[in-house]
């Protein structure tokens, strides 16, 4: 089949669990790193570079809760990651206690989150620099979950009236793949590792947002970054922006 448009990749992985107790994470959240076809092999160089500097071995997925402990190594993913060009990020978070009384499903929850993104990146394939792109887009897979019902949320979603995303730019269903798959997988895990630092307090009760602000640059301006939180509660980090991300 022949396509008119060129082409958009999104990646998209998560943070935080879909618990809902009291023991689980206070958020839910999810990231997409978003390239323009031309400019993916620049994401992959960027993981290239952060496994050979970081010794992943080879066959073994980056991870930043395994291989991106420490402050250094956190500044170097953050550095090398700022630089690739054209990249975009759009990203959907969820304090937990702000939709208790509508979500009490972990199945739904997820499905949720995963639809709001979908529908982000769609918007950013709409208004891609240079005229509008079609859209191949991959989640991370997540073990033991049901994508295929995730898959028919999206189909909802698609035919609903009030959908008002540019559905007609998907290429193909989106894909749920293992982060040793793709390199923008591993990409969007390391996003994800930046905005949880960010978020969680230390054993002293700092934030480490100096990952996430250096990479701020690349969220798409003003509707990337989406919050469905309580009041207060962005504004009370103390690295939070005046203008948000």
């Amino acid at each position: 089949m022949y396509f008119e448009r060129p082409l958009v990749r999104a990646y998209v992985d998560e943070t935080g669990d879909r618990g809902l107790s009291s023991r689980s994470s206070r958020y839910f959240g999810m990231v997409a790193v978003v390239v323009a076809d031309e400019d993916d092999s620049g994401l992959r160089r960027a993981i290239a570079e952060c496994r050979r500097r970081l010794s992943v071995p080879a066959g073994k997925p980056l991870h930043w809760t395994e291989h991106v402990k420490r402050y250094p190594r956190r500044q170097f993913v953050a550095s090398q990651l700022a630089a690739v060009p054209g990249a975009v990020l759009n990203i959907v978070l969820v304090e937990k206690a702000a939709v208790a009384e509508r979500i009490s499903d972990q199945v739904a929850f997820y499905n949720f989150v995963a639809g709001r993104v979908l529908e982000q990146v769609l918007d950013t394939a709409d208004q891609w620099p240079g005229g509008r792109r079609d859209l191949v887009i991959t989640f991370g897979h997540v073990r033991g979950f049901r994508h295929e019902e995730t898959l028919a949320w999206f189909e909802k979603l698609r035919v609903s009236d009030s959908a008002d995303a540019p559905w007609d730019l998907l290429r193909g269903r989106p894909a749920f793949l293992g982060p040793g798959q793709l390199d923008g997988l591993q990409a969007a895990d390391q996003y994800c590792g930046m905005l949880r630092a960010g978020l969680e307090a230390d054993e002293f009760g700092g934030f480490e947002a100096h990952h996430l602000l250096a990479v701020r640059p690349q969220i798409r301006y003003p509707d990337g970054f989406e919050g469905t939180v309580l009041p207060g509660t962005m504004a009370a980090y103390p690295w939070w922006p005046e203008d948000g991300l």
